[in-house]
């Protein structure tokens, strides 16, 4: 299957939709949403499609023998800095006219280190640039993943042993974050950022590499995918079930030893279901309603926009004095002009001189 091709399966786009959605709602409805965070398992869905879409970019490229850091990074730079930078830009303007700016929370998130910043940093500021911490995971793992790649390419290891890389990258996640409870030895900057920083989330984008590295054959004939393939309720039901193991009403309850549990077996097993739901939903023989839902117009629509809704819902999601309608107009606006002025002709741009240079 061709990167291209992937790129246009109208499920994916639904699911980008899908996920934009919780991460909207979970953010302005915050205080409904406090026992389950659905806005992050949104982003976790975001960090499955990226890991299974550019692994499975990587992989095709060195099987047609096509294999170039060059034409990766470009593509990758054209596809994030653009609109990211526009709106980095927007929120200095913004902040320092409001006599607001502080550079102390403000500085990790042009350089994609904000999922490095520990909570006991933060003040009211960083929640304008809180966001860009997946956006900083994702830059960190399309610079691992090329390397990786240029290994394989270059006949050092194959493709299944960079799958093995992957496996290990997902079993050791959860330990790491389970052994910060532990042992206090760690530094704050990593105790302080569990949950955003690489090592702790990296189990979430590993999946997507597996899914991209397995052979569709194999996975299709497991027993646990093939025992949900139309259970998609089910499945999302115990991802938020397990979401609600890391809510503050469970641990004010049983204390932090849930978080434990949560930490070394919650998350992989949400990791896990999301997965299955993305291998069912973008499989051609899956028919299910939920799929069939995740194909209309509307919902694929608004996954071509995630990327820059994700940018700009932040800024107006925060606790201004303004009725949520009116922020919900900001998004829609703000996004539509992030995606129509600087992300599709960065994308159009990209696309010509691909073709001019044969880069």
């Amino acid at each position: 299957m061709s990167s291209n091709l992937i790129h246009r399966i109208p499920s994916l786009d639904g699911i980008r939709g899908l996920s934009i959605l919780m991460v909207v709602f979970g953010h302005a409805f915050r205080s409904y949403f406090h026992l389950i965070d659905i806005a992050n398992l949104g982003v976790r869905i975001f960090f499955i499609i990226s890991a299974y879409l550019i692994v499975t970019i990587l992989k095709n490229n060195i099987i047609n023998g096509k294999f170039s850091l060059k034409k990766f990074y470009f593509k990758r730079i054209m596809r994030t800095f653009p609109a990211f930078y526009f709106y980095i830009f927007c929120i200095y303007i913004l902040l320092s006219w409001l006599d607001i700016f502080d550079l102390s929370q403000f500085w990790r998130a042009p350089v994609y280190l904000e999922n490095y910043h520990s909570r006991s940093l933060w003040e009211s500021q960083q929640w304008f640039v809180g966001h860009s911490w997946s956006l900083a995971v994702e830059e960190q793992f399309y610079i691992l993943v090329s390397f990786l790649f240029l290994i394989v390419n270059k006949n050092k290891i194959t493709l299944k042993r960079a799958n093995f890389i992957f496996l290990l990258l997902f079993f050791t996640s959860p330990l790491l974050r389970a052994s910060f409870f532990l042992f206090d030895f760690y530094p704050d900057v990593m105790t302080g950022s569990i949950h955003r920083s690489f090592e702790t989330v990296v189990d979430s984008i590993a999946i997507g590499g597996i899914m991209a590295l397995t052979p569709f054959k194999i996975i299709q004939k497991n027993k646990i995918v093939n025992y949900f393939k139309n259970k998609t309720f089910i499945i999302f039901s115990l991802a938020l079930g397990i979401q609600f193991l890391n809510s503050v009403f469970v641990r004010e309850i049983f204390g932090l030893k849930v978080r434990f549990i949560y930490n070394l077996f919650g998350l992989s097993i949400i990791n896990i279901s999301l997965a299955i739901i993305i291998f069912n939903s973008i499989s051609r023989y899956n028919s299910s309603i939920f799929k069939k839902a995740l194909n209309t117009k509307i919902l694929s629509y608004i996954g071509l926009l995630s990327y820059s809704i994700y940018l700009w819902q932040q800024v107006w999601l925060y606790e201004w004095n303004i009725p949520l309608a009116l922020k919900f107009i900001g998004i829609i606006f703000s996004s539509l002009i992030s995606y129509y002025l600087i992300e599709r002709p960065s994308l159009n741009f990209r696309n010509k001189v691909l073709l001019k240079y044969k880069i």
